[in-house]
């Protein structure tokens, strides 16, 4: 760019003509590093949404259960498969648990494990067999209660060391 000098002289400036390719390797390394950052950070955060969502879809479905059974007036049940990590309700199509996802069942009493297939049953007065689905990953736990007088669906999340009940 051309400027006139104080004295009526045309001055050009030299070595402000753009970026060192250094300059612009340098960046584009610091760049790089934050998208990789980025990246990991959010590979991680990714798996909680995964669990929290499984959670929440099989506290959905436990309620969905009592609700058709209230409609229906006949008992709706929900059966997982522990082994598998599948469940289903009633006709529904299965739902497979995410991968790394503990499952613990208490129904009755009785803790699920193996190749049993647990059972909770909604009847049309709102009541069910009642128990208890606690899902673990890593450091996070949810425990999803089901009252066996009213049927109600509660969801208690906790961390890897939370109690099992």
């Amino acid at each position: 760019m051309n400027k006139m000098a104080p004295e009526g002289k045309v001055s050009t400036r030299q070595g402000e003509a753009g970026f060192s390719l250094l300059e612009i390797v340098i960046a584009l390394a610091i760049l790089a590093l934050a998208v990789a950052l980025v990246g990991a950070a959010f590979g991680r955060s990714s798996v909680g949404f995964r669990f929290d969502a499984a959670a929440q879809e099989l506290a959905l479905n436990l309620r969905e259960a009592q609700a058709r059974a209230l409609r229906s007036g006949r008992d709706v049940a929900l059966v997982i498969d522990v082994d598998t990590r599948l469940y289903r309700l009633q006709d529904d199509p299965q739902v497979q648990l995410p991968e790394g996802i503990v499952l613990n069942v208490i129904s009755a009493g009785e803790v699920m494990a193996s190749s049993r297939r647990p059972v909770i049953s909604f009847g049309p007065d709102g009541g069910s067999t009642g128990g208890a689905v606690r899902l673990s990953l890593e450091d996070r736990s949810t425990t999803i209660s089901i009252d066996w007088l009213t049927g109600a669906v509660t969801t208690a999340s906790g961390g890897g060391d939370a109690p099992q009940t």
